[in-house]
């Protein structure tokens, strides 16, 4: 028997539906590049809710299904790369926790909408980061990574397309760098959001809900990335890329 009080909490069919579908083709390129979920989910979710609550919500998702992919990254990730971005992102974060609280939702929705659409056509523009390469623009990408994990759940933009930009990392290393930075970027943001009782049961539920929808895709989009390590990678790199252009497209219109 569900005790009245989790029934209420619940979200509707039409809400969940919405949500369930994000949180699915988030996984699946996150599975896939290691990448991409909170950039998908971000801007669909604040459509529904407060900007807390997506930040709680993204944040929750992708680190509980990261634990799947960990075994793998591992054997990849370059940690010296990792900590160069994870160590200044903490500089960032306590900005973007004490902006969170002051934003405004709609307009919160439109920014990460139209951050979606310019990383989507930076990249299929095929831009790249060509200056110079060490512990400073490491430390200037993490930074402002970590300040948009805080205020809006996509640290992912500074860090993917300094990653990108960089011909001589190898895609397999990329993805690596990206889940376990990413993993303990989600924790370093979490842990002062529980800490100053911004968790709700609510977001609560609603983590348990989408969760085996992000493991399955999660699964999905890693079994992807196996499969097409050798094949046109640059393709379906592509169509992820004009599938974030659309949704962001649809987030800034409504």
């Amino acid at each position: 028997m569900i005790p009245d009080w989790v029934l209420q909490q619940l979200p509707s069919l039409p809400i969940f539906a919405v949500l369930a579908g994000a949180t699915f083709v988030g996984s699946v390129m996150r599975g896939f590049s290691g990448f991409g979920a909170g950039l998908l989910m971000a801007p669909v979710f604040s459509l529904l809710m407060s900007p807390t609550d997506v930040v709680v919500l993204v944040l929750g998702i992708n680190l509980l299904t990261t634990f799947q992919m960990l075994p793998d990254a591992l054997r990849n990730v370059n940690w010296r790369l990792v900590l160069r971005l994870f160590i200044p992102s903490l500089i960032g974060l306590p900005i973007g926790l004490a902006m969170l609280h002051m934003v405004d939702a709609a307009i919160m929705r439109k920014t990460v909408a139209f951050i979606v659409i310019l990383v989507a056509l930076l990249m299929l523009a095929g831009w790249h980061y060509r200056g110079r390469r060490g512990p400073a623009q490491d430390s200037m990408a993490g930074t402002l990574s970590g300040f948009m994990t805080a205020i809006a759940g996509i640290g992912g933009p500074p860090v993917i397309l300094y990653m990108l930009s960089d011909r001589a990392l190898p895609l397999a290393v990329m993805r690596a760098v990206s889940l376990v930075y990413f993993s303990m970027a989600q924790v370093a943001t979490l842990a002062p959001l529980a800490l100053s009782g911004s968790l709700t049961a609510q977001q609560g539920i609603y983590t348990l809900l989408l969760l085996p929808v992000a493991i399955l895709a999660s699964l999905l989009g890693a079994q992807l990335h196996r499969w097409s390590m050798g094949q046109h990678q640059e393709r379906v790199r592509r169509i992820s890329l004009f599938m974030l252009l659309a949704i962001g497209i649809t987030a800034l219109v409504m």
